[in-house]
C-alpha cells in the first residue's frame, strides 16, 4: 500500500510540526491535524537540559528502538504484558528523544512509534486498560492514518469499553484502507454478535 506523503515543516521555537503550505498545527486544506502529535511530544520530552546542537543525532536511536520493541513482543508473546508495556514505554521515550529541530526527526519518529504505540494497544488491551489502548490506538491512526492496524487496535479498545458502534466504525474506517483485510471483517463479525448479546 502507498504511502500518504505529508508536507510538514517544524515552528521556529522547534516544539511543534506544522503543515508545510499553511504554517498550521490544525489545517483544514491539507486535512491533518498534528495538535495529537505535538501534544504527545510534549508530553515527552524532558522539561530540564540543553538541547544538543542540530548535528548531534545519536545513529543508534533507531536500534535502541527497534531492540525495546523487540524485546516488548518476547514479552508480550509470553502473556507478560505489564513488562511488555514497560519496554515499548521506553521504546516511546527513546524514539523522541530526536530533536524535533532535525530535518528528518519527524518521519523517522512516526515510523517508528506507529508500530510501538499499537503494540502497546494491544498489550492494555490484553490487561483490559481500555481507556489506555484507545489513547494509544488513536495516536496511531493521526500518525499513519492509511496503515489499518491501528483502526484495528482503536477498534479492539472500543469493545473492551463496550462502545459497540464506534468499535463498528473504526473497523469499517480500517476496512477502507485494506478492504479484504480477513482481520477487520471477523472483527466486524464479533460486533454483530455483541449487539446480539446486549439485546
Amino acid at each position: 500500500m502507498a504511502e500518504v506523503p505529508y508536507s510538514v515543516i517544524v515552528s521556529k521555537d522547534g516544539d511543534k510540526v506544522l503543515c508545510q503550505p499553511h504554517s498550521l498545527e490544525t489545517c483544514s486544506k491539507c486535512s491533518v491535524d498534528w495538535c495529537p502529535l505535538n501534544n504527545l511530544a510534549v508530553s515527552l520530552k524532558p522539561a530540564n537540559g540543553i538541547p544538543p546542537p542540530p548535528n548531534a543525532v545519536n545513529p543508534n536511536i533507531n536500534g535502541h528502538v527497534n531492540r525495546l520493541r523487540e524485546d516488548g513482543n518476547k514479552f508480550f508473546k509470553a502473556d507478560n504484558f505489564p513488562e511488555a508495556v514497560k519496554l515499548y514505554s521506553m521504546a516511546v521515550d527513546m524514539s523522541w528523544s530526536r530533536p524535533l529541530w532535525d530535518p528528518m526527526a519527524f518521519q523517522i519518529v512516526r515510523e517508528e512509534l506507529t508500530p510501538v504505540l499499537s503494540n502497546r494497544a494491544a498489550a492494555y488491551t490484553s490487561m483490559n486498560k481500555f481507556v489506555d489502548a484507545l489513547v494509544d490506538a488513536e495516536m496511531v491512526t493521526k500518525l499513519k492514518k492509511e496503515w489499518s492496524k491501528g483502526w484495528f487496535r482503536k477498534g479492539k479498545a472500543l469493545m473492551g469499553l463496550k462502545r459497540y458502534s464506534d468499535a463498528r466504525a473504526a473497523y469499517e474506517a480500517g476496512l477502507e484502507f485494506e478492504p479484504e483485510s480477513t482481520e477487520l471483517n471477523k472483527a466486524i463479525e464479533e460486533v454483530e454478535k455483541a449487539f446480539l448479546a446486549d439485546d
